[in-house]
């Protein structure tokens, strides 16, 4: 036993998320600016996983990954997280990752994404953050789909127009997709694959505004298709948190003039929502 440390990125919502046939899926956007630290001490003496800052889930989690393999005592988990609570950006997901991490780091555990990824969905529906790469994933039953590697280098203007939405009442509200929709994610599907294969940006971000544009029949966002038509212009696409509150214009980051790109984006939304936040992410580590 020792100090564990663990930890997890988070996401802007995804690029794409629905259910094709009567699999639900998502297709992920790692942010790694956003992160989740966490530490565990362990002790002997007490039964269970004692915690700070409400991290219930973290909790549940990390006492399920004991019990899976036979270890009766408990610890001290302390979780610390940039990533902002019920926007749609993995949050709980990331503490629940980074927890077990930790926990496995402490007791030498021999944790796979796999491990991760079925404990993740006992407590609650999970995005894959668990892997570092863009992924398609089974949020439900948490399994790995499909694995796509890294995005080409993009900015992503994000926007949080306030509010918060709890992921588990969220989901277990089930969605009607027609069939007409379902054949617009699984050609979205397609234009990710295809995107990656090529290095392409812009067929990623077609790909992730189909999957925005079916969420406005869901959960809509306001001034989506002005915001549409400002990231056309530039051959972005939207993204949104399918089940969260933030949205945002995906861009490459080999864009011609970007710093004023950027500056037009940043005033023509501040034109719109006189009160957003407006952040800028992007892909280095």
């Amino acid at each position: 036993m020792k100090l564990g440390i663990g930890s997890c990125h988070g996401t802007f919502g995804e690029l794409v998320q629905g259910m094709i046939g009567e699999r639900p899926f998502l297709i992920t956007l790692p942010i790694p600016s956003f992160r989740t630290e966490a530490r565990f001490i362990p002790d002997p003496s007490i039964s269970e996983i004692s915690i700070t800052d409400s991290k219930f889930k973290a909790k549940r989690a990390g006492e399920l990954l004991l019990k899976r393999f036979g270890i009766k005592g408990g610890g001290h988990l302390g979780i610390h997280s940039n990533i902002p609570i019920g926007k749609g950006l993995a949050s709980s997901s990331a503490d629940i990752v980074a927890a077990l991490r930790a926990i496995s780091d402490s007791y030498s555990l021999p944790i796979t994404n796999e491990i991760i990824s079925a404990i993740a969905a006992i407590v609650e529906p999970t995005d894959g953050v668990m892997y570092e790469e863009v992924v398609a994933y089974d949020y439900i039953h948490g399994q790995l789909l499909e694995s796509f590697g890294e995005l080409p280098p993009f900015i992503l203007v994000g926007i949080d127009l306030g509010g918060t939405i709890d992921t588990i009442e969220f989901n277990q509200v089930r969605k009607s997709y027609s069939r007409e929709n379902q054949r617009q994610l699984l050609e979205a599907c397609h234009l990710v694959r295809r995107g990656f294969m090529e290095r392409n940006l812009a067929t990623i971000c077609k790909a992730a505004t189909i999957s925005a544009r079916i969420n406005q029949e869901i959960l809509p966002k306001p001034a989506f298709h002005h915001l549409e038509k400002l990231a056309d212009s530039y051959q972005g696409g939207m993204v949104v948190a399918h089940s969260g509150t933030v949205l945002g214009l995906l861009l490459d980051r080999n864009i011609p003039d970007l710093h004023k790109v950027l500056s037009h984006i940043s005033k023509e939304i501040s034109i719109l929502f006189k009160n957003a936040n407006i952040k800028i992410f992007n892909n280095r580590r």
